[in-house]
């Protein structure tokens, strides 16, 4: 499958490599053309790299990974992004870490937007399938291997109108290892990205590190 990455921090990085290593065909996509190139050398050798619009171009699945900036802003073309399938995997800004906290409080808060940043993307982008997935991990988690992610059953949660879009997602999910937990239509992403903060907390306000993470298990 054609993966376009639009964003090379973290997430991007961590995502695209992992999918280019099981046999996807990755473009990684960023304002600095040498850090995606960089990035591309260190999946496979058949890992491309360009810009935003090029990555765009290039995938029939999408992971968008800039917060608070939506591809009509970012993209030349934003309607190379219609008929696709668009990972969101953002969270708000931490208050206090990323941004300063308008209240001047100390330590950090979470301010989780409504509608989500998911439904947010989907109204900038009305022709694209949103599915929102992989915002309640850091970068680290997915890294592990596939066998070592499947021994832990970590979740994604999964949120999307489009339930052909979401299934995709989910399979890419668990190619990685994960488990793809379905959570119903985009409006959903309002919890799931709560669900994100909560994690967020606990890996830096209540110091677990980027190992934390969360799994929905059933009680038999």
């Amino acid at each position: 499958m054609k993966i376009g990455i639009i964003g090379t921090g973290n997430m991007g990085r961590a995502l695209g490599v992992g999918w280019a290593r099981v046999g996807h065909e990755v473009f990684f996509g960023s304002r600095d053309l040498n850090k995606a190139k960089a990035i591309a050398t260190n999946a496979t050798a058949s890992t491309q790299a360009g810009d935003f619009d090029a990555a765009a171009a290039f995938g029939k699945v999408i992971l968008y990974t800039i917060r608070d900036r939506f591809p009509s802003s970012v993209l030349k073309k934003p309607e190379a992004l219609s008929g696709k399938v668009v990972i969101d995997c953002n969270n708000s800004a931490i208050l206090g870490l990323d941004v300063p906290d308008p209240g001047t409080r100390p330590g950090i808060h979470f301010s989780t937007s409504v509608p989500s940043h998911a439904e947010r993307l989907a109204a900038d982008v009305p022709g694209a399938h949103v599915v929102k997935a992989f915002n309640t991990m850091a970068s680290q988690v997915i890294e592990f291997d596939h066998d070592e992610l499947a021994q832990r059953r970590v979740s994604v949660f999964l949120c999307s109108d489009d339930a052909r879009a979401k299934s995709v997602v989910k399979g890419l999910a668990e190619e990685l290892g994960f488990v793809g937990v379905d959570c119903g239509e985009l409006e959903r992403a309002q919890l799931v990205e709560s669900v994100g903060d909560f994690i967020r907390f606990q890996i830096i306000g209540m110091g677990l590190g980027p190992f934390g993470t969360i799994s929905l298990n059933l009680v038999r």
